[in-house]
């Protein structure tokens, strides 16, 4: 990796922390899942560019395995925006790694902090906008969500149905989930010293008694995680391209 020892206690604007080092095994792909291509571009460098293309994002630090020899090839990695770290075995290890990262070369602790996933390429201007006025008017913690309209199941172990979950004021949390800096340090030590594991922010933050808010997306904002889920991305691509 290169050498991160920078002085980032003059960012003014905010940073976006990407963990991308994860091996996507549901993929069942052997190329992980945020190099596939949409559009002959990997989807990790449709997320990328969705950032490099806000004047409120000054940082973007992408979290990646020590041993990923496929970053190199995205055509953006040369911009000076974007700081390259190890991840760890899991999520929640790679952004506690991006924070205490952030944390030594001293950013500022007000700093807004987004974390996005690598594989959701599909966030809009509109609701990246409306995630930002929200943070913009009290500094909280917030995360972008869409209501849940399918009925919800708990299964057991046999796949057999245990309960219907009630789903009134049940969301689907989606990325990017949003807090200050050092709100977020502070939540994911605490995790991480109870020994806690979290999928994502809002379970650290929540898990601190942070007071966490939902903004609700318009716009499709969906996650890769199945090979299928591609054509989902390919197909909002090319509907909001003409």
């Amino acid at each position: 990796m290169p050498d991160n020892n920078l002085d980032l206690s003059n960012v003014n604007g905010s940073v976006v922390i990407i963990p991308a080092a994860g091996k996507g095994a549901r993929f069942e792909n052997d190329l992980a899942k945020q190099y596939q291509l949409v559009d002959g571009v990997p989807l990790l460098e449709h997320t990328i560019n969705l950032f490099l293309q806000h004047q409120d994002i000054e940082k973007i630090v992408l979290v990646i395995s020590s041993d990923d020899g496929e970053y190199q090839k995205l055509t953006c990695i040369e911009n000076k925006s974007i700081i390259i770290i190890d991840g760890g075995e899991e999520r929640q290890d790679s952004v506690s790694n991006a924070l205490r990262f952030l944390y030594d070369n001293e950013l500022p602790d007000e700093t807004p902090v987004l974390v996005h996933d690598a594989v959701r390429p599909c966030l809009s201007r509109a609701d990246f906008n409306k995630l930002m006025t929200a943070y913009s008017d009290k500094k909280g913690a917030y995360f972008l969500a869409e209501i849940v309209s399918n009925s919800l199941k708990k299964l057991d172990q046999d796949l057999k149905v245990v309960f219907s979950v009630e789903r009134e004021n049940v969301v689907n949390a989606l990325t990017p989930q949003l807090a200050p800096f050092i709100t977020l340090k502070h939540a994911y030590s605490a995790t991480n010293i109870a020994g806690l594991k979290i999928t994502d922010e809002v379970g650290a933050l929540t898990n601190s008694d942070v007071e966490v808010t939902a903004v609700i997306a318009s716009d499709l904002n969906p996650k890769v995680t199945y090979p299928r889920d591609l054509e989902l991305v390919q197909h909002i691509f090319k509907q909001r391209n003409t």
